[in-house]
């Protein structure tokens, strides 16, 4: 009859044991041997989701930089948001500022100029498009505005030269990154993200800092 150790919880099969449950037991092991096997990288987590407590050793030690990081929050890691950048269906960011949370994309496409306000309600969704506006005709326009057509198209746009639009709507690009000159301002085109809350976002804090 197997027997179980003490500290770690590893089966050890008996000799009365069956072949099958022996390999399951093993199988068992090694899954519980890799979970514990020390890891290492130059930087904390970005992906993922990792246990309270998990630790990561830091490949690049030097003066002034942490032995490692350890994990805080049991949750899923993820890359702090970041302004017009692309995203794929189904990747994860957490607020440049700690809220406790992870989002999920749901709409592929750029985050805005500004951080969105992420909600902290289960399931809740956000459209990255802080700070957009309708386009109005004959309006001085300064970089980094963003505006909607009149008419959704599931894009926006993003002013990259200063200007005053034109007295007509100009005809709106639907290329990711194509520019759309307008009397004397020009837009760059990008189709809206939207976000998700899908839970509690892991939380590595460095340790054991080098002196």
């Amino acid at each position: 009859m197997s027997t179980i150790t003490q500290h770690i919880g590893l089966t050890k099969p008996d000799y009365t044991d069956e072949i099958y449950q022996t390999m399951q037991d093993l199988g068992t092991n090694f899954e519980k041997l890799d979970h514990l096997a020390e890891k290492s990288s130059s930087l904390a987590p970005l992906d993922g989701v990792w246990p309270l407590a998990a630790r990561i050793w830091n490949t690049a030690p030097a003066t002034g930089k942490p032995a490692g990081w350890i994990n805080t929050r049991e949750g899923r890691a993820a890359k702090s948001w970041k302004p017009t950048t692309l995203h794929d269906l189904h990747s994860y960011v957490v607020p440049t500022t700690d809220n406790g949370h992870v989002y999920e994309c749901i709409q592929a496409g750029y985050t805005g100029v500004l951080e969105p306000v992420f909600p902290t309600t289960d399931l809740a969704e956000v459209q990255d498009t802080r700070g957009a506006s309708t386009w109005q005709p004959s309006t001085l326009y300064y970089k980094d505005n963003i505006v909607f057509p009149t008419t959704d198209i599931g894009r926006f746009y993003v002013c990259v030269k200063d200007g005053e639009s034109g007295s007509k709507e100009p005809v709106w690009s639907s290329i990711n990154g194509a520019s759309v000159y307008d009397n004397t301002a020009v837009w760059i085109s990008l189709k809206v993200a939207k976000w998700a809350e899908r839970g509690v976002a892991a939380s590595f804090k460095p340790f054991g800092m080098i002196g």
